[in-house]
Parts: structure tokens; sequence; C-alpha cells
């Protein structure tokens, strides 16, 4: 596997932390879940499996070994520390200066631990007035500019219907891990990775942020519509709604002829790509109306004949049963230690030699405690085993 050999200690709570570690075991690394207090507060969340294994939890934690430990023990301390000498890659999400208040400063880390590459992920970055609060999803939505451009005038801001912020700063901070791998490769140092929820998030704003700097206009929320090309969005048609993007010139005159709106071609409104962004509400209206006069099946088949690009609208339940998704197979299934049944997406990439694998469900709480000690050779050191913890049932 393409990260065999690759150990990684996972500090990460919630999704955003979590998330890199679980994907670099997806792509064979080991990785160790340092586990504090009651474990992650994200097993407990509702709907769960079971007890302890939480829907959310079982989402970012695949392919990891669980260790439960008092981090705040002077046995526990010491126990990190060993893992830090094992390990290539630290990853924490802690408020910004918690991990330093622990004894882990970037000179401490530099002196101590060359070798390891720390993934410091925060919600609003370690710099500038923000930059020591805590925060979560949602607010980074706020804050990056993504809600006001999500929804539509009727609705106002709308936050998106997955923890984006969380997701992009996790897949961010994979990334970011990934590189300073590679560079550790020609001289053997690691290095310290920064990356925030709002970092991730406006630097993912793509063509809303190119709008706003090319033109000077603050974006503004498009609904189910595309911010620049028309038509491209969800339309009502005679029995239900569909997807529709016409950009090409050739396409939109034939989608004219279908609709029985030839006199389109004429109009200078909408002569070609351009013209019909500036005049896209015009463009969307009549559009509409056309759409609705002929039925979904209708629109299926000539979209299909024509090769224009064109999709439904399908719930969680059905994008998963969609024969798309089973021939993707994007579906896992996992049996956890304690016997219970898990189901979760699975990893987004498909390798040709090197295929990543669901070689460990999520782990209960403490797992594999006893296996890391030994490997470590501190299964019988009084102090560190003074620091572990045991859930109280």
């Amino acid at each position: 596997m393409p990260l065999s050999g690759i150990r990684v200690i996972d500090l990460g709570r919630v999704i955003a932390g979590p998330l890199g570690p679980m994907l670099l075991g997806d792509m064979g690394a080991d990785v160790i879940k340092v586990e504090t207090g009651k474990g992650d507060m994200l097993r407990q969340q509702a709907p769960s499996f079971s007890p302890g294994m939480g829907g959310y939890f079982t989402t970012a934690n695949r392919n990891k070994r669980s260790l439960h430990v008092d981090l705040h023990h002077p046995g526990g301390d010491r126990l990190l520390r060993a893992l830090m000498a094992s390990a290539d890659v630290l990853v924490e999400n802690f408020r910004p200066g918690i991990f330093d208040t622990m004894g882990f400063t970037d000179d401490v880390l530099a002196r101590d631990f060359p070798h390891l590459v720390v993934a410091r992920l925060s919600a609003f970055g370690d710099v500038g007035p923000m930059g020591h609060r805590s925060g979560v999803d949602q607010l980074v939505q706020g804050y990056s500019g993504l809600m006001a451009i999500t929804g539509s005038a009727e609705t106002g801001p709308v936050r998106s219907g997955v923890a984006i912020s969380d997701v992009l700063g996790g897949l961010c901070n994979t990334i970011g891990i990934l590189a300073a791998l590679m560079e550790k490769k020609a001289n053997g140092r690691g290095q310290v990775v920064r990356t925030s929820l709002l970092e991730a998030t406006m630097s993912m704003l793509t063509v809303q942020a190119g709008k706003y700097f090319a033109s000077g206009q603050d974006p503004v929320a498009e609904g189910n519509h595309h911010p620049a090309i028309a038509p491209y969005g969800l339309f009502e048609t005679s029995d239900g709604q569909i997807q529709i993007m016409v950009s090409r010139n050739e396409d939109f005159h034939l989608f004219a002829d279908f609709c029985g709106r030839s006199e389109w071609k004429d109009d200078e409104r909408f002569a070609n790509g351009a013209t019909r962004s500036i005049n896209k509400d015009a463009m969307r209206a009549v559009v509409a109306k056309a759409m609705v006069e002929k039925s979904t099946a209708d629109w299926l088949a000539w979209l299909i004949e024509n090769d224009i690009p064109h999709g439904p609208v399908l719930s969680i339940q059905q994008a998963f049963d969609s024969e798309q998704a089973k021939a993707l197979g994007m579906t896992v299934e996992m049996t956890a230690g304690d016997g219970t049944e898990i189901k979760s997406p699975r990893f987004p990439w498909r390798f040709n030699r090197t295929p990543a694998q669901v070689r460990r469900p999520p782990p209960v709480v403490g797992e594999h405690t006893e296996e890391i000690l030994a490997e470590l050779g501190l299964g019988d050191d009084p102090e560190v085993r003074a620091a572990l913890l045991k859930l109280v049932e």
C-alpha cells in the first residue's frame, strides 16, 4: 500500500482532526488514535450503531488502533513522547496554544523530534484577531463567506448540508502532510504544517472568489443555479425535477429547438455563453417555462441522445442504493472489535497497483492499548501503566 511503514499519531477530535489520519490509514499508514477521558466525543453522538460507536465517529475513524491514556499524567506524557519518537506524523487539532502548553512548541518539536511531521489544524488559524479562538464547522462556514453564497435570495444564508469546512480542513491537512512526507525524503527532517478550517474553506471558494476579485462585485446566493453559466441548474418538469447544463453554443441551439423556442437562437441576449451569463436571470426564466412543458422521461431521453450533461437530485439513501454507487463500491461493511456491524462510505480513490483497503474497523476505546505498549517496550512500566484509562461501564 502507498503508505505502508508510515506511523501516524492521531490526537484529533470530532471530524476535521481524525479525518486526515483515517485517509492516511486507508492508504496503509499505521494510525494510533490517542484517546483521553471517555474517548472521542463523537463516540456518543446519536445515532449510534452501538454504545461508543456513533455514526459520526465511524465515518472518520476506520483503519486506526486506539490507545486510552491520561495525557496530563506524567506517565501519559512519557508515553506520548515515546509514540512521537516512533512515528513519522502527528496530527492535532487542539485550540491554538494548547499543544504548546503541553510542552510541544515548534522549537521543542524541532529539537526533540526533528524527524516528525506535525500537522496542526485549527478553526481560524493561529495568527490574527481570531487566531486563538475555538470554532466549529458552521461558524467557519459563516465567517468564510460560504453561507452567504449558499441558499437563495428567498432563504437567506444556508449552511451546507454536510460539515463541509470540517471535511475541507481534514482534506487540506492530509495534502499538507503528504507534501511534507515527500519533502522529508530529501533530507530526513520533518516540519510543522499548519492549516485551518477557515483557510481550507476560503481557498476553495474558486469561481466565486474569482468573480469577486475580477469584478469587485460581492457574489450572492444563486440557489440551485450556477453563478455564471446559464442554463445550468435545477429545473421543474411536468412531473418532477432535473438538473441540466447547456453551455456550448451548438448544444444551446439544439436545446432551443427541442424546447420549441427557436427564437432563442436569434436573441442577442442568448447569442453565446458570455451573453447568456450576463442575462442569466432572463435565461433561467424562459428555460423554466419551457422545461415544465415536457415530462422528466422526455427530457432524459433527449438529453441522453444528445450527450448533454444532466442528472437527478437523489436522497442519501437513493445515492448509496444507486447502480453507479454500487458499481463503485461506495459502501464498506466492517465488524468492530465488540461485534458491532458498521457501514460507512469508502475511501475516495482507486489505485490500480496498491489499492487502499479497510484493514481495521473503527476501534473500541483503548482496544489496542496493551498491543501498542508492548511494541514500545513499555508494557511493564509502572508510571506509564498508572496513566492508562479504562472506561467504567
